[in-house]
Order: C-alpha cells, then sequence, then structure tokens
C-alpha cells in the first residue's frame, strides 16, 4: 500500500476516534441530565394535580401495553424454538460457527502476543487486550486497527476499509445528531428558566398525544 492511501487511512482512523470519543462524552451528558429532567417533570406535574392524575394514567396504559407486546413476543419466540428443536434430529446438537474476518484473527493474535495478561503484567496493556477482544468478539477491523495503532503494529488495510470507516463515522455522527436534538439535551443547555418550563411542558404534551 502506497503512502497516499496510508495516510487516508490514519486520517480517517483519527476522526473515528474523535467521533467516537465525541459521542460517548455527549451520551454520557444525557444520561445523567435524563434523571434531573425527569425530576423537573414530576415537579411540575405535582404543582398541577389534575394533570398529574391524566399523565399517570397515560404512561400506566403505556407500560401495561408495552408488557403486553412483550409477553406475546416472548411467547412467540418460545414456540419458534419448540419448532425448531422439533424440527432437529434428537441428539443432534447444530453448532454456529461465528466467521471472524482472517485480517482481525491475524491482528488479534499480533495483539494478545504484547499485551495478554499471562504474557505480561501491565494495566495499560492488558486493557487494550480486553478492548481487542471486545472488536474480535463483534469482528471490529476498525477497532482492531486503533488498537494496533496504540501498540505500533504495521497492519495493511483493503481499499473497501475507507468507506467501512467513511460509513462508520457517518453512523456516529447520526446518532450524534441525534442526541442533540432531544429535549433532554436541549434542557441542559438551556440557561433561561422559561424556556426549561416550555421544554418540560413539551415533553408532558407529547407523552399524552402518543
Amino acid at each position: 500500500m502506497n503512502k497516499i492511501k496510508q495516510l487516508e487511512i490514519k486520517k480517517l482512523m483519527k476522526e473515528l476516534d474523535f467521533i467516537e470519543s465525541d459521542f460517548t462524552y455527549k451520551s454520557e451528558i444525557v444520561n445523567e441530565a435524563d434523571s434531573n429532567f425527569i425530576k423537573s417533570v414530576n415537579n411540575l406535574l405535582e404543582q398541577h394535580p389534575l394533570l398529574k392524575d391524566v399523565f399517570d394514567k397515560k404512561i400506566n396504559n403505556k407500560i401495561d401495553n408495552i408488557f403486553q407486546i412483550r409477553s406475546e413476543d416472548l411467547k412467540d419466540k418460545i414456540e419458534a424454538i419448540n419448532e425448531s428443536y422439533q424440527e432437529d434430529s434428537i441428539g443432534e446438537e447444530v453448532i454456529v460457527e461465528k466467521v471472524i474476518d482472517k485480517r482481525v484473527r491475524k491482528l488479534y493474535r499480533e495483539i494478545a502476543k504484547i499485551t495478554h495478561p499471562d504474557i505480561i503484567d501491565n494495566k495499560k496493556l492488558n486493557d487494550l487486550y480486553i478492548k481487542a477482544t471486545h472488536y474480535y468478539n463483534n469482528n471490529d477491523i476498525t477497532g482492531t486497527y486503533s488498537i494496533c495503532d496504540d501498540l505500533d503494529i504495521i497492519y495493511e488495510p483493503d481499499d473497501s476499509d475507507n468507506q467501512l470507516i467513511s460509513d462508520k463515522i457517518k453512523d456516529i455522527k447520526g446518532k450524534i445528531t441525534f442526541i442533540e436534538s432531544t429535549m433532554t439535551w436541549n434542557w441542559y443547555h438551556s440557561t433561561d428558566e422559561t424556556e426549561k418550563e416550555q421544554l418540560v411542558l413539551r415533553y408532558i404534551k407529547n407523552q399524552l398525544d402518543n
């Protein structure tokens, strides 16, 4: 692979690393803000008992519907498993082997040689081994590349990897855009108390309308 293509891959990998960090950071903000947002919803409902009564009934009905759907779905899955079991030969074990990309397998072995806890007692390297194992189990070539970059392990990406990494970046950017569109995100970043209350009211309205 020529130097230009290697640099393109390196550039994309750095962009992917930044986007993944940004997604993790913003996801954590929303996860922590969610509880405070819901507290604000409950506080407002407590101030309006009639609205709270209507809201609680609506939410309880939604929960009942969810449990019913899940119960029916579980029943269907059990029936499907039973039918599948009856169709298989008695005593015959069916084994589905996960197909791992040969590049992931090869690089994982290289990573394990210098990071496996049985070989080296180093927390940073052992943590990289755990991450590499996760990427291996998920057949994640880009994640495996990132570990190789950390360990200065040379690898030869395919031409198709550029598109693969670009698609992954695009997918994560889409998730970030969604996070930034949520009421929790906007509520958390608002410094205007009136605007915060309007967002809470909009949330309540949406729950009642759906």
